[in-house]
C-alpha cells in the first residue's frame, strides 16, 4: 500500500511540474515548412496518421481540389463520376503510343538502359493501366497509377539489364490496361548485345 501511495505521489508531482512546460510549447498552425524535408512516401504516411487522428477526408479532398488549376478541375469531376460508375463499366479506351518498339542498337553486355514509352489517350474514355509484365530482365520504374484522362499523356519508364545476354535481343513489356481492342498493349525493345571483352592478363592470351 505504501509503495502504491509513493508511486501515486510521484506521478502527481511529475504532472504538476511537467504539464505547464508542455502547455507552454508554441502551437504550430502551418506545418508546410516542416514537410519540405519529407519524401512523398513519408508525406503519405503522415496523411494516414492524420486520418487516424480524425482528419476529415472529405475536407482533404475539397482543399486539394481547390488548389488544382481550374483547367484541371473538370478532370477531377469526371474522375468522381467514373469512380461512381465502376471500372468494370468503362468502355475501352483508345490510346496511341509514341512508339511500339525501342531500337537500342548495339550495346556491350552488362549495359543498363533506362528509357521510357509515352502513351496518349486519344479517345473519350479514361485510360487505366492495371498491371505490367516483362519477358526479360526489365524493371518498370514508373507507370501511372491513376486514370489517364482523354487528351492527357502518361509515361511508362523502365530499366533493362543486359547482363548475361548476347546476340539479338527483343524483350517485351506487356501492359495490361483497358485499351481497345484487347485490353493490353505490348511494347518491345530491340537491339544487339555484344559479348564483353575479357581482360587479358598476358599478351599471348586470346
Amino acid at each position: 500500500m505504501r509503495k502504491f501511495t509513493c508511486i501515486t505521489l510521484l506521478l502527481v508531482h511529475f504532472m504538476a511540474f511537467s504539464w505547464p512546460v508542455l502547455a507552454q510549447k508554441e502551437h504550430i498552425k502551418d506545418i508546410r515548412p516542416l514537410l519540405k524535408s519529407l519524401t512523398p512516401e513519408q508525406k503519405l504516411q503522415l496523411l494516414n496518421y492524420l486520418r487516424h487522428l480524425g482528419a476529415d477526408i472529405d475536407n482533404e479532398i475539397q482543399q486539394a481540389y481547390e488548389r488544382v488549376a481550374m483547367t484541371n478541375q473538370h478532370y477531377v469531376v469526371e474522375h468522381i463520376g467514373l469512380l461512381k460508375k465502376g471500372e468494370s463499366n468503362w468502355t475501352p479506351a483508345e490510346v496511341k503510343w509514341n512508339r511500339d518498339t525501342l531500337q537500342f542498337g548495339k550495346i556491350s553486355e552488362g549495359t543498363h538502359i533506362i528509357d521510357s514509352f509515352a502513351v496518349r489517350n486519344t479517345g473519350a474514355t479514361p485510360y487505366l493501366i492495371r498491371g505490367t509484365k516483362t519477358t526479360c530482365d526489365c524493371l518498370i520504374l514508373k507507370s501511372p497509377d491513376h486514370p489517364v484522362m482523354p487528351g492527357e499523356t502518361a509515361i511508362v519508364r523502365f530499366e533493362f539489364d543486359s547482363r548475361g545476354k548476347r546476340g539479338v535481343a527483343i524483350p517485351a513489356i506487356i501492359i495490361y490496361d483497358n485499351s481497345f481492342p484487347n485490353k493490353r498493349s505490348i511494347l518491345y525493345l530491340k537491339g544487339e548485345i555484344t559479348p564483353r571483352k575479357k581482360i587479358r592478363k598476358n599478351p599471348w592470351e586470346d
